[in-house]
């Protein structure tokens, strides 16, 4: 309880409210793993499947307490994933910001989100040669979703501001060990 106590007087004091929302793109995944499904995936960009095209969208809303922590929450929609199916990935966590470790580049940020993840998917099921990987991915009871749900998901953002207040920002969101996924677009910071 201390702890918690000693938090909230660091994120008080040091407060500086800062809002900044973002739009990325998404379209390119690498499967560092042999993959079972390999041969469902519509948009393989060499024979093995390990990168693999897909089309995304997603919004990011991050809440900066200070110059070194704050919550961040990204939603992504998935018209067309891997298989050529729906998919929706939804993210929250406690944001890093660069400085906690002396960064001080107003130019060059960078920034790191960890906390609990949701991966939920429709349809694969259906495909004709679709291998259910249990270990991976559950299915609801009716079995037209799948979903992975994780304590530990992250993100990891580079931001490079053109303009004070907006950046184009690049992220990287780790699926470890079955998938590493990108995205571009571009931050606006709102005080």
């Amino acid at each position: 309880m201390k702890l918690f106590f000693n938090i909230l007087f660091f994120v008080s004091f040091y407060s500086i409210a800062q809002f900044s929302v973002g739009i990325k793109l998404s379209g390119l995944a690498f499967h560092p793993q042999k993959e079972l499904n390999e041969t469902i995936y519509k948009w393989k960009l060499d024979k093995k499947g390990k990168f693999v095209s897909f089309i995304a969208v997603s919004f990011m809303i991050d809440y900066r307490f200070n110059n070194y922590l704050g919550v961040k929450t990204t939603h992504t929609i998935m018209p067309y994933d891997c298989a050529g199916k729906l998919a929706f990935v939804s993210h929250i966590g406690i944001n890093f910001q660069d400085r906690i470790v002396g960064w001080e580049n107003e130019v060059h940020r960078f920034s790191s989100s960890f906390g609990p993840l949701l991966y939920y998917r429709k349809g694969w099921l259906t495909i004709k040669g679709y291998e259910r990987e249990e270990t991976f991915i559950k299915a609801t009871k009716n079995e037209k979703w799948e979903y992975k749900f994780v304590w530990y998901g992250a993100q990891f953002q580079y931001d490079y501001f053109f303009k004070s207040k907006q950046a184009i920002s690049i992220n990287l969101f780790p699926g470890y060990p079955y998938i590493y996924s990108f995205a571009v677009g571009n931050k606006f910071v709102i005080e």
